[in-house]
């Protein structure tokens, strides 16, 4: 496929017009937000840190290098393997079901416009219940079937996943339009070095370590009142 093509593909699916369903997760933030600890940008930035650095830098984000990898290689057992490893990192219930619910969108609206057979494949494994399609997995594999690079995939998840939570930001703290973008010009030079540093990692790499917000995860479930998923 043409660069520019794959390259505008890639724009399309992390749109936040693109029907994944990311905008009804705040992945743990309205939890820090109805306990007064993020209050403000700077809050908010710290958050974001925790939360690239912590849940998505060796979990996620390495996972859509090593899963684009395998995908390369039309390795479908070793994709599925990546994908319950990944289910075995979320520790706890909303992250993970949030994971499996945008990942199965993605894959779902995916298939209405493209066919690939690695694709139809994976989709294969999930109604066999040898899979879960998690978010990451499924994008990997959307981004090798269009054409993308690997790397640009890796940063347009890294990209996607902060542009989703400072949406829920602006709503939840509340900030204006124009703050959100300042939180998002801040963190830019961040995803830019996890993407570098994934490059340079393997499966042997992957962790996840971010006690606070996994905890805030939980308390979630048993908010008063809520205004996301997670």
């Amino acid at each position: 496929m043409d660069r520019a093509l794959s390259l505008v593909s890639l724009f399309q699916i992390t749109d936040s017009f693109f029907p994944s369903g990311a905008f009804a997760y705040s992945w743990g933030l309205e939890t820090y937000v109805s306990e007064g600890v993020v209050s403000d940008t700077e809050g908010f930035h710290r958050f974001l840190t925790s939360y690239i650095t912590g849940m998505i830098e060796r979990c996620d984000a390495l996972a859509v290098k090593l899963v684009f990898e395998r995908a390369e290689k039309e390795d479908i057992s070793s994709i599925i393997r990546l994908d319950r490893l990944i289910h075995s990192m979320k520790l706890t219930k909303e992250p993970r079901e949030g994971s499996i619910q945008t990942g199965r969108q993605l894959l779902k609206v995916m298939g209405q416009l493209h066919k690939p057979v690695l694709l139809e494949r994976f989709e294969a494994a999930l109604k066999a219940g040898e899979a879960q399609g998690h978010h990451p997995v499924v994008f990997a594999l959307v981004c090798s079937c269009l054409g993308a690079a690997r790397d640009d995939a890796v940063l347009a998840y890294l990209y996607s996943a902060v542009s989703a939570i400072v949406s829920a930001g602006v709503r939840l703290i509340p900030l204006g339009h124009t703050d959100g973008q300042r939180v998002i010009e801040k963190i830019k030079p961040l995803l830019v070095e996890v993407a570098e540093e994934v490059s340079g990692l393997d499966e042997d790499d992957m962790a996840a370590f971010a006690p606070g917000i996994e905890i805030r995860t939980m308390r979630h479930e048993v908010l008063y009142t809520r205004l996301f998923k997670s």
